[in-house]
């Protein structure tokens, strides 16, 4: 370590909790034998076996422990800034116990074991110290220790061929969402071409960083930013800094700069703009997760872009296609096959900017697209909220109500899954149909309509009474010919494979063969072919699915749970048409159950069909009650007074869905970070 250093290296090692004891003197004797290293992102620092020669800090950026066990590498733990590696060989002299990898370039510094055992001759609170830190993970039992919180940090690199003021806006609204539905600290670095633009967009007085404040900054020490950039009322900061200024004398501390970006708040968004240099590239391949953001006015920068950025990501999941604005015919070839999110935007939503001033203005003008950009805000932060509903034939129009209150609360849902008539319901959400738009279809079909409709599709009972030709029209008469890359928000559906009796989870293809697989009740409804399987509906093997939705990637786990034990829908079912036997008009079937108590047995039995249905119902309890725990919150309506073929009270048992969303609220609210004060 060089004399001039020396200074440097003693005020680091004091904030670190090893040599924190140590005096001014110790400390500045321990600085003189520490070797400083880069090694760039994705570098190994040792491996486990290997001997421990040495230990290590992380100055600058961050690295995982992974440790092999039969042979299977498993992340044990997260490093950042000030944590100390390898210790555990250098006190034992055992092999090294795991495997070290920098995910950022990072700085470390380097004590060789001789040094280290000098240092422990001379300074025995050292040992003291590292002790403790030993003893701490031996409790733990190799467990994977707590996340800190530079590691819940991310980079997030939004690259944009998008307009300058469309730019602008995007980046201004999703660092605001970002901090909105996280309510975690954001910053925003605006590194484009003329940086300040989302400054003015936030409704604040552009103040770009100059050189002269950025190279007077000590990029080790992330509090060096709270001096530079500006802070949105919001909490929001943003930092405008020109590449140019940091490809210049600075490129040299750029790694450093982007490590205090990630480590001085919780979510840093670099937003990008411009040709993509050296310092754009950078910031490219040291990001967590990069964006690719185009628009079909600039499809030719976007298709370059297509070119130069996914070998920057490395793995595919750290990219994320953005397409703002409608996707065109000429467009689509450019996203196939590709993870993307569609941000709706048009010209009026610049003019409002333009004419107003407003960022806000911009975005009443188009308020998809601030709905866009919060579910992606969401699953940047990871708290998204995906929302599973049930089987339950009549009974699902329940999950109606659910829906309706969650609009009304602002409880968003950014995936949806559903079984039977779920499917059909969550279908009609995931397409972008309000609730109350749900709730008027519910109220048309009646008996009359399933009369007049249902019973024309009679067929040859081979497999199913019903062929299902006339449910597959009326699906399509709201799904069109959308097929699941189509939907608003990320859809599945269940069905259950016939012949195998493995479930089948649809997310591809056409959207209303896949419902009407769903909602195929056997015997019923003919099965339904798709993919070379005989499909039906899928409460034979999931009645709420929840798993289906925490595999679509949600955070935040609710359901719908509208199965019943079946002695409860006997027995309610039973009261009801007895208080009810006087209110109904004097025919053949009022007869018959006036007449039951004095008949023989054998005609008071319940019939072919009801012994059917309470079979599957009582199956698809069962089933559920397996799965309970899976989600965060469950909501079960209370049902017992409604039958599964009585689509003419929907209003009724709708009204029973919104009860129990509103006696949920506050276990709802609870989970998710936009409701916490």
């Amino acid at each position: 370590m060089k004399p001039e250093e020396i200074q440097t290296w003693e005020s680091f090692l004091k904030r670190t909790p090893l040599f924190s004891g140590l005096s001014v003197e110790d400390l500045g004797k321990l600085a003189e034998r520490l070797q400083l290293l880069s090694l760039p992102k994705g570098a190994t620092i040792f491996k486990q076996g290997e001997a421990s020669d040495a230990l290590y800090l992380i100055v600058s950026g961050h690295a995982r422990r992974y440790r092999a066990v039969d042979g299977q590498e498993t992340l044990v733990a997260y490093l950042g800034r000030g944590d100390v590696i390898g210790e555990t060989g250098m006190l034992t002299g055992g092999p090294r116990s795991a495997t070290i990898r920098v995910d950022a370039t990072s700085e470390l510094l380097k004590l060789p074991r001789k040094d280290f055992e000098d240092c422990l001759r001379e300074h025995p609170t050292i040992l003291l110290h590292l002790s403790r830190t030993l003893a701490t993970r031996l409790i733990e039992g190799g467990q994977a220790a707590p996340r800190p919180s530079s590691e819940q940090a991310r980079l997030v690199a939004l690259d944009c061929a998008l307009p300058r003021r469309d730019r602008a806006l995007i980046s201004w609204r999703l660092g605001a969402e970002l901090a909105a539905q996280t309510r975690k600290k954001v910053l925003i670095v605006d590194l484009s071409p003329e940086p300040g633009d989302i400054a003015r967009a936030a409704g604040l007085k552009p103040a770009p960083a100059s050189e002269t404040e950025l190279r007077g900054a000590n990029f080790r020490d992330p509090a060096a930013l709270a001096a530079l950039g500006q802070e949105h009322p919001s909490g929001v900061r943003i930092l405008s800094v020109s590449p140019a200024t940091l490809g210049g004398r600075l490129f040299s501390q750029l790694y450093l700069f982007l490590n205090a970006v990630r480590d001085s708040h919780e979510l840093s968004l670099l937003c990008l703009g411009g040709p993509r240099g050296d310092v754009e590239r950078a910031a490219l391949t040291e990001a967590d997760l990069i964006l690719m953001a185009g628009c079909d006015a600039m499809r030719p920068q976007y298709r370059h872009m297509e070119v130069e950025v996914p070998p920057l990501a490395e793995e595919s999941r750290r990219l994320l296609r953005l397409w703002v604005g409608d996707l065109e015919p000429e467009d689509a070839p450019l996203l196939v096959g590709a993870e993307r999110v569609l941000v709706p935007w048009s010209e009026s939503a610049v003019e409002a900017y333009e004419l107003q001033g407003s960022a806000d203005a911009a975005f009443a003008a188009e308020p998809k697209a601030a709905k866009a950009l919060g579910r992606l805000a969401r699953r940047i932060g990871g708290v998204q909220v995906g929302l599973a509903l049930g089987t339950g034939a009549a009974l699902g129009h329940a999950t109606i109500g659910v829906l309706k209150v969650l609009k009304r609360e602002g409880i968003p849902v950014d995936m949806i899954a559903g079984t039977s008539m779920g499917s059909l319901i969550a279908g009609c959400f995931a397409a972008g149909y309000e609730p109350e738009e749900i709730e008027q279809l519910a109220l048309r079909i009646d008996k009359s309509w399933v009369y007049e409709n249902l019973f024309w599709d009679l067929t040859i009972p081979r497999s199913g009474l019903f062929a299902g030709d006339t449910l597959l029209r009326f699906i399509r008469s709201y799904m069109g010919s959308r097929e699941f890359s189509d939907m608003d928000i990320p859809f599945a559906c269940v069905a259950a494979d016939i012949e195998t009796g493995e479930e089948v989870v649809l997310r591809h293809g056409r959207v209303a063969e896949a419902i009407r697989a769903s909602c195929g009740l056997p015997l019923i409804f003919e099965p339904t072919q798709l993919s070379g399987r005989w499909l039906v509906d899928g409460g034979l093997v999931n009645p709420v699915p929840t798993r289906v939705i925490a595999d679509m990637g949600a955070d935040i786990l609710l359901a719908v749970n509208l199965t019943l034990p079946a002695g409860d829908r006997k027995t309610k079912v039973h009261e009801r048409h007895s208080r009810r036997l006087l209110d109904q008009p004097l025919n053949l079937e009022t007869l018959r159950r006036a007449a039951l108590p004095v008949l023989p047995a054998a005609f008071r039995a319940p019939n072919f069909l009801e012994v059917f249905f309470q079979m599957i119902y009582t199956m698809e309890y069962e089933v559920a009650q397996s799965r309970l725990d899976l989600a965060h919150v469950t909501m079960f309506p209370d049902l017992k007074g409604f039958s599964w073929t009585e689509l003419h009270r929907a209003s009724e048992i709708i009204r029973a869905g919104e009860l129990a969303a509103e006696e949920a609220l506050p276990r709802l609210k609870a989970l998710i970070p936009a409701f916490r004060s």
